[in-house]
């Protein structure tokens, strides 16, 4: 079985703010001036933003062609226009930038020009998913013609102080990373520096979706710890992106969000989240290919980044550590068990066969006597398996 006790993922609740909504879209239908975005349903309009525009955990947005907006390691910056010798900026690309410039100095009113209302809502969708954009929870936007004016939902207050305490916690964790510190070992240690300064627990004013949540409280749900991750190592200069999609787990299917992460030029999964237990954390879930993690892990590419196609091991913490067996072999077991200390142990198979026969060891007494060999002997055992990562943790007695 897998062993996770956590839920991947959590839901948002509505209160006030949903009477608060009604009154203004009818002010709105009053004077006359508002439009509906294409494809949605007019009876929908009675429900309020949170029928419009879901805000439920925030979704990917992959960088658009270069470096993101937020990856100044210092402090946020607006982004740069087009400069002398660089190709000019798409219509699309430079409303992102203003929409994002106008955001990132706390405008919550955006008034902007565009003859493409989808462009439009998908840079509105962009600037929803920005990580660093933790208070955004939604829209509002008035049409006439080519002008439209967008006020952001709120749900924080006193975004100052918030933002400071954001930045300085995002401090914290980015000074955890060793100075000359290589890719592969700046993303495990972000990793880990999340795994200990984070509580895995929903909450009712929607934190534990975001980076505030994550990073300040220290307290957050899927959404919250790939925004930090997808932060973090942007802010430390690697490129990374939130995957949303669906995950399964213990038989149960649910919503749930995971990393995308170039290391050493190539791509791999990483789920923080499901690292991160509730007697520690362990690595099973670090540097997967998208084949591997897809056993288990569902993308919408309608909720923002894709599972893109990858199959470098290089950077996958057990095989980068000497505790990946390629092929069956109790010898080889033997040596890996010999390397490790103890009292617990890990090994990760390369494929599902060699996982099978490493499970059949612990059907009978194989196990015992395979670690008596490694100079661990054992009276009793706790174990679990992780299946979807091919992964085997257990514990001497």
């Amino acid at each position: 079985m897998n062993r996770r006790k956590k839920r991947p993922s959590g839901g948002k609740g509505y209160g006030l703010a949903w009477a608060a909504s009604l009154l203004a879209l009818a002010a709105l239908v009053l004077c006359g001036w508002w439009m509906l975005p294409a494809g949605v349903d007019p009876a929908l309009a009675v429900a309020g933003p949170a029928a419009l525009f879901p805000v439920g955990e925030p979704q990917a947005t992959p960088f658009p062609g270069g470096p993101d907006p937020a990856s100044d390691p210092q402090d946020l910056q607006e982004p740069q226009g087009t400069q002398e010798g660089q190709t000019a900026l798409s219509p699309e690309e430079e409303l992102y930038q203003t929409v994002y410039s106008a955001v990132n100095e706390l405008q919550q009113t955006v008034s902007v020009t565009s003859g493409d209302k989808e462009a439009l809502r998908e840079v509105l969708a962009r600037i929803l998913h920005r990580p660093e954009f933790f208070w955004l929870d939604g829209y509002n936007m008035q049409s006439m013609g080519d002008e439209h004016q967008v006020t952001f939902q709120w749900k924080y207050s006193d975004l100052e102080t918030k933002r400071a305490q954001v930045e300085q916690a995002a401090l914290r964790a980015l000074e955890a990373v060793p100075a000359g510190a290589g890719e592969y070992e700046t993303a495990l240690t972000i990793h880990d520096w999340l795994c200990e300064n984070i509580v895995y627990e929903f909450s009712s004013d929607g934190s534990d979706q975001d980076l505030y949540g994550a990073l300040v409280n220290g307290r957050c749900v899927c959404a919250g710890y790939s925004a930090a991750y997808e932060y973090l190592l942007t802010r430390a200069g690697l490129q990374a992106e939130t995957v949303r999609g669906m995950a399964s787990s213990d038989g149960t299917t649910e919503a749930h969000a995971w990393s995308k992460v170039q290391l050493e030029g190539d791509t791999y999964y990483i789920d923080v989240t499901w690292d991160d237990n509730e007697d520690g954390y362990d690595h099973f879930w670090f540097g997967l290919t998208s084949t591997r993690m897809g056993v288990t892990h569902f993308a919408d590419e309608s909720q923002g980044a894709a599972m893109t196609p990858s199959s470098a091991v290089a950077c996958n913490y057990y095989r980068r550590n000497g505790m990946t067996l390629d092929l069956f072999s109790e010898e080889k077991l033997v040596q890996l068990l010999q390397a490790q200390a103890g009292p617990q142990f890990f090994v990760c198979a390369s494929d599902q066969d060699t996982f099978d026969q490493l499970k059949a060891l612990f059907d009978g007494q194989s196990i015992y006597a395979l670690l008596e060999q490694a100079g661990h002997p054992a009276g009793g055992l706790e174990y679990s398996f992780i299946d979807g990562a091919l992964g085997l943790k257990f514990t001497l007695r």
